[in-house]
């Protein structure tokens, strides 16, 4: 889980480096009505509760269970299918933009002004059975347009968060023993992916798209728990950097107005901040 107090730190730091987009300044009252939609597309980084919620604590759904939403105040310290303590990214980021929470879930099946949540915990850029994939849940985002559900011509003002932020992707096809060669193919196809989808939601007409670098992979709990903790994974961390460097060159030559957010950076600040040997922590 993240914390809460992490989570806002984050996104404080993706509005200073996506210059342009709009400020982080507190909004008064008044200014609610210039509320733009929002849409959500990614993993468990974002998922505000598409992951379906089973009668049982497994895996997939333990994010419907204690201790997760602990910290949520604003639903009254439950959890919602957030895989967080509190809240998640597309939560701060609807914050920043006037708006209360992050737009509903996509499997709530109604309109709504404050936009649309496709993120699904376990999702990445390959198809699986275990969640749709990014690509998919463009074409529901597509769906919804063709259907008059979403208005076509609220988009233009409109924000997207594309965020596959959990190395879901390089952790299924990667061990070891994968050579660099290998990981530098796979983080190639994994950011076209992410490229395809941020071309196609422009293409849609929603005016501002963001887009996740990956944070130190090798930093992550479960990939640094077999050093107690004290240690980073080189690995985990050499494919986020191969994939931040693939994605950052696609994307110069993106559409107008796609800003990449640097969670490597804030990530690797926060663990350097953090730790009395800093050469262990960030590998």
């Amino acid at each position: 889980m993240m914390s809460t107090k992490l989570i806002w730190a984050l996104s404080i730091c993706f509005f200073l480096l996506a210059d342009g987009v709009y400020h982080a300044e507190a909004r008064r009252h008044r200014d609610r009505r210039e509320t733009k939609s929002m849409f959500v597309f990614g993993d468990s980084f974002v998922d505000a509760g598409n992951r379906p919620r089973t009668s049982e604590k497994t895996v997939l759904s333990r994010a419907w269970f204690y201790p997760y939403g602990m910290s949520d105040s604003s639903h009254r310290n439950r959890a919602t299918g957030r895989v967080s303590d509190g809240l998640v990214q597309s939560d701060i980021l609807a914050k920043i933009l006037g708006q209360d929470e992050s737009p509903p879930p996509s499997r709530v099946r109604r309109s709504n002004p404050s936009g649309v949540n496709f993120a699904v915990g376990g999702s990445g850029v390959f198809d699986s059975a275990e969640a749709p994939s990014l690509r998919q849940q463009v074409d529901r985002f597509k769906s919804l347009l063709d259907n008059g559900i979403i208005e076509h011509g609220d988009l233009q003002r409109s924000v997207a968060l594309v965020a596959v932020s959990t190395g879901h992707d390089y952790f299924q096809r990667i061990n070891q023993e994968t050579g660099s060669g290998d990981m530098r193919s796979l983080s190639g196809q994994v950011t076209d992916e992410i490229v395809d989808a941020v071309t196609r939601i422009k293409g849609l007409g929603v005016g501002k798209v963001l887009v996740n670098l990956l944070p130190p992979l090798g930093c992550l709990p479960w990939q640094s728990v077999a050093s107690n903790y004290d240690h980073c994974d080189d690995q985990g961390n050499t494919l986020a950097g191969l994939h931040n460097a693939a994605l950052r060159g696609k994307l110069e030559s993106s559409p107008q107005d796609v800003y990449m957010l640097d969670l490597y950076t804030i990530f690797a600040d926060i663990v350097q901040s953090n730790s009395g040997d800093t050469r262990s922590l960030l590998c």
